[in-house]
């Protein structure tokens, strides 16, 4: 048994940290209910709340808060999608399946986790713009996936490796073949691992600044991180309370999605221990 010193000390380590990452947080939200133009210090309880920042943020006509939340969420939907299932499959191959090169293989797509991502930016724009590719989703969604793939590999391949083999003899003796051992044994147990990377590729892709920044300098088809970035520069950077605004509403569909698939992670750890 755990001494109540010890628990105390715990729980006021956990509360600090805590405090520590919701803080940033709550003090931009608490500034972006201020009105417009407003003059505000720190952790600014508004004296008077209002959502006219949030409506200034949002209509704003050069950098369009709206337009590049749709840009965004095309993007990290099919990034994401796309990440997945490519993770699944090769996951499964290097996790339960025996070939040469095998572990080649798998280390080849560990360079994808060393190699800094800053250091492909520049190569990148030269490829994609002789290919005509920049200023269009595809120099966002391409680079994205083969970011994405490496660590979706590693992680899938982490849970397949541990897959019980047992299920896996017992599905080939039965006659099942790779592709319905993969989707009808493996995967419908692996909600857990898929739902716990899908939540990561999407901050992942979400909060790209950099690549979107580079690739794409088309307003239209700006991101929300690079849309937020413009909006800042402008006049708003001093107005604090639009500024807040903005961030939130670009923070918002992460917070939700985070929420919403988190939420399914835990049922699917939950649903895993009751059957077991």
């Amino acid at each position: 048994m755990v001494p109540r010193r010890e628990q105390v000390f715990s729980y006021a380590i956990l509360l600090a940290f805590a405090v520590f990452a919701v803080f940033p947080f709550v003090s931009t939200t608490l500034v972006a209910f201020n009105p417009p133009d407003a003059t505000v210090h720190g952790l600014a309880i508004p004296g008077q709340w209002s959502l006219d920042s949030f409506s200034r943020a949002w209509s704003d006509p050069d950098a369009s808060i709206a337009r590049s939340l749709f840009n965004s969420m095309v993007l990290a939907t099919v990034v994401v999608i796309s990440s997945v299932l490519l993770s699944i499959l090769t996951g499964f191959a290097l996790g339960t399946m025996r070939f040469r090169g095998r572990s080649a293989l798998y280390y080849f797509f560990l360079i994808g986790l060393v190699v800094p991502y800053e250091a492909t930016i520049i190569p990148l724009y030269y490829e994609f713009r002789g290919l005509k590719l920049t200023d269009t989703y595809w120099s966002m969604i391409l680079p994205d996936i083969g970011g994405s793939l490496a660590f979706g590999t590693f992680w899938m391949t982490s849970f397949f490796r541990g897959f019980p083999r047992e299920l896996l003899d017992a599905a080939r003796t039965d006659g099942a073949s790779g592709w319905q051992t993969l989707w009808r044994v493996t995967v419908p147990t692996a909600g857990a691992a898929i739902f716990a990377l899908a939540t990561i590729l999407f901050i992942w892709t979400w909060n790209n600044l950099l690549l979107a920044i580079v690739m794409i300098p088309n307003p239209q088809l700006q991101m929300a991180p690079a849309a937020l970035n413009f909006f800042v520069g402008r006049q708003f950077g001093i107005n604090y309370p639009v500024t807040c605004a903005a961030a939130i509403l670009v923070a918002l569909p992460v917070v939700i999605v985070y929420y919403v698939l988190q939420r399914r992670y835990g049922a699917d750890i939950l649903a895993g221990s009751l059957k077991g």
